[in-house]
């Protein structure tokens, strides 16, 4: 089931253009969708805001209140592994929407027939690709929210003064979970690594291994215990070899 989420304040493209294009690229693409349409970026926001996750999103960018581009801001800092297409009145925007890591562009402008045409490229990638989603409780700004975001994307998890800590490619998150063991268990099995003692690293960011370190691929250097060398370098072979199978 693949989660669809479509925002635009102009209910009258909605029903006449918008369904239809929908309804036309899932055929194509041969999905199992479950859609919802809004009204406004601030009902889509709390959606995220509360848990709820999106495969797809499509957003005007033009909206009153808060537009496409900074609700995408927005959406982005919650979840980084839905696919992003733009729907505009505006097509020398987009410059200014590629920063939201956009997976489509479709002026409204345009020729109809190429709403279903480029949504139907964009179900059919997201079904070859479909990343593997994690949702994580952390604390922000004082509030405990959920952020649901790739699994490629987490680069570590620490354990540091009874505080866990997460990062992932644009910023760290103190995790909710109190339990370092509990962490290890989930993700050991997921292509994690104890690396050092309350260190778990992602074997994908591994960019290499020396006598006493690991090198990231963000150039990040973290500590590696001599004893789980050997251990580590035939779980890296091992996850590649999975990886190409």
């Amino acid at each position: 089931m693949i989660k669809i989420a479509v925002c635009d304040d102009d209910e009258i493209f909605i029903s006449k253009t918008l369904k239809h294009a929908v309804s036309v690229a899932v055929k194509s693409a041969k999905i199992t969708p479950k859609i919802r349409f809004f009204i406004d970026g601030a009902s889509l926001l709390d959606r995220f805001q509360n848990g709820e996750y999106y495969d797809i999103v499509i957003l005007d960018i033009d909206m009153p209140k808060i537009n496409g581009k900074e609700l995408a801001a927005k959406l982005r800092e919650i979840d980084m592994s839905f696919f992003l297409v733009f729907i505009t009145s505006y097509p020398n925007e987009l410059a200014n929407t590629i920063p939201y890591r956009i997976n489509a562009f479709i002026p409204k402008n345009g020729d109809v027939k190429n709403y279903g045409a480029e949504l139907t490229r964009v179900f059919t990638e997201y079904q070859k690709i479909k990343p593997e989603h994690e949702m994580i409780k952390v604390n922000k700004d004082g509030e405990s929210i959920y952020l649901t975001i790739p699994l490629n994307s987490i680069y570590w998890f620490k354990l540091s003064e009874k505080t866990i800590r997460m990062k992932i490619i644009f910023e760290e998150y103190m995790l909710s979970e109190r339990v370092f063991s509990k962490i290890t268990e989930i993700y050991a099995s997921k292509g994690f690594f104890e690396v050092h003692r309350n260190i778990l690293v992602n074997l994908r960011k591994i960019r290499s291994v020396g006598e006493s370190s690991v090198l990231l691929d963000d150039g990040e250097q973290l500590p590696l215990s001599r004893r789980k060398r050997k251990d580590l370098l035939e779980a890296m072979a091992a996850n590649i070899m999975l990886e190409v199978t």
